[in-house]
């Protein structure tokens, strides 16, 4: 990957267990304040273009890394880049690349209508005029606000809310995306709007970068490029959502559609290398089996063998894909029980 947006290396973070008066005076005592680690040794690259998703539990340490990157904390250590600039080093650079979306955004005056407080946010941003009001006009037309940008946005539902919050991130055109759990409070109707708007009109259309922190699977495996697996602040696992099962050798599970079985074809398929689990189906174009197979050399070709001896008619074969919930156990229980 040569035209990285994005480069994490060797990132660590940690917090103060404790916080408060007591805190500070043991910090001004001299005295070492415990810290939990909530990233360890993190590492990525994301290409320019890319939809990449952050994908993990509660409490994974996404919402973390997210913030890291969008300048609003600092890293204990490591070194993080956005276009080329190093975001610790020249964090105000960066951030004008940066547009940031949170589910959770609570920086909106309350008083002000959803057009003053795009008014106020697109000043700070350095935006004015005619090419302000433009924008304004531009961005939420993208997240179906029109009808309601006059309107006081303490009276906002908190899906409209969050439509407006994806509004102010891409006031300013921004380069690269941070997107943080963005349909949580948001209805299906206008989750399924603004998950389009994402993939369509800002990566593959505008050309621009997202990283998408999510713990909904279905949303990851529609929308995401690749994913990064995070469980424990670590990255557990990485790669395109349909070639993590493959990946991380989890079986490979076959659909065999034949007219009839008896015991011997089921003891046959239960010889094949790597077998794990067999199920039967009965329908009305026949039976299937269900056939589960750690990958390995001349597996599939044992099933066929198995399930068409004596001449048993094979009216279908094909690999069943594995359900993301399934991949996602693997990687973040497996991890937590070795740790």
């Amino acid at each position: 990957m040569t035209d990285a947006m994005l480069t994490v290396e060797h990132v660590d973070k940690s917090f103060p267990v404790s916080h408060g008066l007591g805190a500070m005076f043991r910090t001004l005592a001299w005295q070492k304040i415990p810290r939990r680690q909530v990233l360890f040794d993190v590492n990525l690259r994301v290409a320019r273009g890319e939809l990449f998703g952050l994908l993990g539990p509660n409490g994974a340490g996404k919402s973390t890394l997210v913030k890291l990157l969008a300048t609003l904390t600092i890293a204990d250590r490591g070194r993080m880049t956005i276009d080329g600039i190093d975001v610790q080093r020249e964090p105000i650079k960066a951030k004008s690349r940066i547009g940031l979306c949170t589910g959770d955004e609570r920086s909106f005056y309350f008083r002000l209508t959803a057009r003053q407080n795009m008014e106020f946010f697109g000043a700070l941003m350095g935006l004015s005029g005619k090419f302000l009001k433009r924008r304004i006009d531009e961005c939420v037309d993208l997240v179906d606000l029109r009808e309601h940008l006059d309107e006081r946005f303490g009276g906002f539902s908190s899906g409209m809310r969050v439509r407006l919050t994806m509004a102010r991130a891409l006031l300013a055109d921004p380069a690269i995306l941070f997107l943080d759990e963005p349909t949580r409070a948001v209805d299906p109707v206008h989750a399924q709007e603004l998950r389009a708007l994402i993939r369509r009109e800002l990566v593959e259309r505008a050309g621009k970068t997202v990283i998408l922190a999510t713990n909904l699977l279905e949303e990851a495996w529609e929308l995401c490029d690749r994913v990064a697996v995070v469980n424990r602040g670590r990255i557990v696992a990485l790669g395109p959502p349909r070639e993590l099962d493959v990946e991380l050798g989890t079986v490979v599970r076959y659909r065999v559609t034949v007219d009839e079985v008896d015991e011997e074809m089921l003891a046959r398929t239960r010889t094949v290398p790597g077998f794990r689990d067999l199920r039967i189906e009965r329908t009305e174009k026949g039976v299937d089996l269900h056939v589960a197979l750690v990958p390995s050399d001349g597996g599939l070709g044992a099933l066929m063998r198995a399930v068409s001896w004596n001449g048993t008619s094979l009216r279908d074969f094909r690999p069943i894909e594995a359900e993301p919930v399934d991949i996602f156990k693997k990687v973040t229980l497996d991890v937590g029980n070795d740790g």
